[in-house]
């Protein structure tokens, strides 16, 4: 928005310098910068008349503001100088405009009121100079003194006006209208448009003339063969005309302001402005009354606004009366309520006040930002606890991390799609889902059952980019719906079980562990560069281990998403926590993965029961330790961990470690045998021990696993 200094000058009085009007208005919300003041045409370089241009930087909101009127308002109410109107008076001669030009708003929805005039026998010729050094200033070209006069008022009092050739008129009426379907129009700049059913046009008995708002048709253009002008000023919805300057890709000074909404009860007075300024500068005559189509009178709102509010909003403390003051100064109509409470009537041109805290805006502006002192607001923080969960998350996340995973986080949304990937059965529990109503996409259109989708796709999202060692875990919900639960409309013939759950009814949630590790490895264990089903085997139980969780045991499992030789179901104190393998080769497949993966995911829930979070201090052993190495031979099927019971329940006062150290099948072993070696480790605290406490105790040992497994020493 640019303006001038003197033009400014002319409806308020100031003593500020331009430097100093620019200054004052930014401090006011205003941002401005002051401009060179710009040449005449011709390429003169002595600008116009010296006059000083300003440009305002406007918020959308601040449609008042579009205008020289409406930055007088705000200097007027800033400096204190007196604010004057522009004459508004118009000589009308003979005649009647009804019996001239009728008009009817067919659309008043999008067209809340409409004028006009008529001016008669005018001369179009160009512009006096006082005229064209104001269009120019404001960045315009001149056209002809009608044309001139309608930008000069739109920049003025923040108006748009439309002159039409009045002869060009079909049948003497004015439409606002919608337009029809298949319309087009040709507008002033000789493009033509396809006008849509929502755009709102200005037409007569025959064609639309204007695209209302926007910009004038050509076949109803003010030219120098013009002699009789029907001046139109209205308000049009600001939404319609923004939607059609988009729409057509027209974009005006006309338009522009449309959209940010003008002063509907300012309609009269610029029509009326550039109805004399016509009828004076192209020796024309203004036909005697006017057009004034407002069926429903636009009302504002009343804003109460407390004092008290004020002052602890801006942490000032203003009075009454100076907060009176500011509000008269703007023009606010008030009437005060009680020694807190006044209530403010918003003037049509102020649209951007609605609430309370707006006026408390408009307090602050006039007051002064630079019043109001800076201080960090002061408010109590409260630390709360962690919760037991809390902590126990954070104790599991340490472990994991020093066993060398890596934390991912995945979204709680999955699609259908990776229950068919992971080869879930039809009929499996993992498919009972919860349905989102409204999902972002395909792609996340059900509540996870299972964490295992996603860390297995963030595993390949790694390894397709050149990252072979993954090690990674994920803590997080799966959702699983009530067994009760009522369902609607979702059985389908694809899968039955689908739920689509009503919302006041919320599934079960469930905390896991889930987590995956690849076969290749930066590191090399037991003399390879490879991981397997015993690390990840491993990997578990000293998880478990570090929450003080012993009593661990691995059953085979039948999983269709685990590999049938390489999957165990892990149990504590015989309930079933969980599950840990090699990824199905199928499954892998399915996920474009070369690569073996292992993975596990265990109930969290049930874990942290079982954890023994406290610890206890034991001191280092006084005395030596003695070890003892047996290797038996056995039945293939025998596992280690029933070996490992055996030995245990042989004794459990001396007896303190017992480690598997090897394994071996071969030629010197029979078929169908298998040899494990074991060591064991022999302690107490009360002395050092003697070969003949040893001996009868391993001994023992040897007998049991020959009696109850058939274990013969190698």
């Amino acid at each position: 928005m640019k303006i001038t200094y003197n033009w400014l000058k002319e409806f308020v009085e100031f003593k500020h310098s331009p430097s100093e009007l620019s200054k004052l208005l930014t401090m006011a919300g205003l941002e401005t910068t002051p401009l060179l003041p710009p040449p005449l045409q011709g390429g003169g370089s002595e600008g116009v008349d010296g006059d000083h241009v300003i440009e305002v930087d406007l918020t959308p909101n601040r449609s008042d503001c579009h205008s020289v009127i409406g930055i007088a308002r705000e200097v007027s109410a800033l400096t204190g100088g007196k604010f004057k109107y522009p004459d508004i008076s118009v000589k009308e001669s003979d005649g009647d405009i009804n019996s001239l030009i009728s008009v009817a708003v067919e659309s008043p929805q999008l067209c809340p009121r409409y004028t006009a005039r008529i001016i008669r026998d005018v001369r179009v010729k160009p512009s006096p100079s006082w005229l064209e050094k104001k269009v120019i200033a404001v960045g315009l070209r001149p056209i002809n003194n009608i044309v001139d006069i309608t930008n000069y008022i739109l920049w003025e009092m923040g108006q748009p006006l439309h002159a039409f050739d009045y002869d060009s008129i079909k049948g003497k009426k004015i439409i606002v209208r919608n337009a029809h379907r298949n319309e087009s129009l040709t507008t002033l700049d000789e493009k033509k448009h396809n006008l849509s059913e929502d755009s709102l046009v200005i037409a007569d008995s025959e064609r639309a003339v204007a695209l209302a708002g926007v910009m004038g048709g050509g076949n109803s253009g003010v030219t120098q063969a013009t002699r009789d002008i029907l001046l139109e000023s209205a308000y049009f919805n600001p939404i319609s005309i923004r939607r059609t300057s988009r729409r057509h890709g027209i974009f005006t000074d006309s338009s522009y302001r449309f959209e940010r909404g003008v002063d509907n009860e300012g309609v009269v007075a610029a029509l009326d402005r550039a109805a004399n300024l016509m009828a004076e500068l192209s020796e024309g005559k203004v036909v005697k009354g006017r057009i004034d189509c407002y069926p429903k009178k636009i009302s504002y709102p009343q804003v109460d606004l407390r004092i008290s509010r004020t002052n602890k909003i801006l942490g000032i403390s203003l009075s009454r009366e100076q907060i009176l003051n500011i509000l008269n100064r703007l023009m606010f109509t008030i009437k005060i309520v009680d020694d807190d409470r006044i209530k403010v009537n918003v003037p049509s041109f102020r649209k951007d006040i609605e609430r309370e805290i707006d006026l408390i805006e408009e307090v602050a502006r006039l007051h002064g930002y630079e019043k109001i002192l800076k201080t960090i607001p002061s408010s109590k923080v409260s630390v709360s606890a962690s919760t037991m969960s809390q902590s126990f998350e954070k104790e599991i996340r340490n472990i994991l991390t020093s066993l060398g995973l890596t934390e991912v986080i995945n979204y709680s949304f999955t699609d259908e799609k990776y229950f068919d990937a992971i080869n879930t059965p039809q009929d499996d529990p993992l498919r009972k889902i919860m349905k989102l109503r409204n999902p972002l996409s395909q792609n996340w259109s059900v509540m996870r059952t299972t964490l295992l989708p996603g860390i297995i796709n963030t595993a390949v999202f790694n390894i397709n980019r050149g990252i072979y060692d993954v090690g990674i875990f994920e803590i997080g919900k799966v959702f699983i719906p009530h067994k009760n639960l009522t369902t609607e409309g979702t059985e389908t013939t694809e899968n039955k079980n689908q739920l689509a759950v009503k919302s006041e009814v919320l599934p079960i949630e469930r905390m896991m562990l889930g987590g995956a590790i690849t076969e290749k490895s930066e590191k090399k264990i037991w003399e390879k560069g490879e991981r397997d089903f015993y690390y990840l085997k491993g990997l578990v139980e000293s998880f478990l281990g570090r929450l003080n969780i012993h009593d661990i045991e691995f059953f085979p499992i039948n999983l269709s998403y685990i590999h049938p030789q390489k999957g165990a179901c892990v149990k504590i104190n015989k309930e079933d926590i969980g599950y840990l393998g090699e990824l199905n080769p199928a499954v892998a497949e399915g996920f474009d993965l070369k690569e073996k993966l292992y993975v596990f995911e265990l109930s969290l829930d049930k874990i942290i029961t079982k954890a023994v979070t406290e610890k206890k201090y034991t001191h280092l052993p006084k005395y030596p330790s003695i070890y003892r190495d047996i290797a038996i031979v056995l039945d293939n099927h025998i596992k280690s961990e029933d070996v490992y019971k055996i030995i245990r329940e042989t004794d459990n006062l001396i007896l303190k470690e017992i480690n598997l150290f090897d394994y071996y099948e071969g030629r010197q072993i029979p078929v169908g045998k298998k040899s494990l070696a074991y060591s064991l480790v022999y302690r107490t605290d009360e002395r050092t021990l003697t070969e003949e406490d040893i001996n009868p105790i391993h001994e023992k040992v040897i007998a049991n696993l020959r009696d109850k497994l058939g274990a013969v020493l190698r």
